[in-house]
């Protein structure tokens, strides 16, 4: 998005733009981070599975 700011324009109307930029930039988790601390428990012990992951590697 591309903001004009003329010699002419006035502080209020600069202000207000840059605000509209600002709300229409925020975005919405996406990905794992959305769904930190929303499975807890899922895997029971969390040491006891991470042991029993890597034993499956060996």
């Amino acid at each position: 998005m591309v903001v004009r700011i003329s010699k002419r324009s006035k502080p209020e109307e600069t202000r207000k733009a840059l605000e509209k930029l600002a709300r229409s930039r925020k975005k919405k988790k996406t990905g794992v981070a959305a769904f930190y601390g929303k499975l807890k428990g899922a895997y029971g012990d969390p040491l006891a599975y991470q042991k029993k992951v890597r034993d499956e590697w060996a």
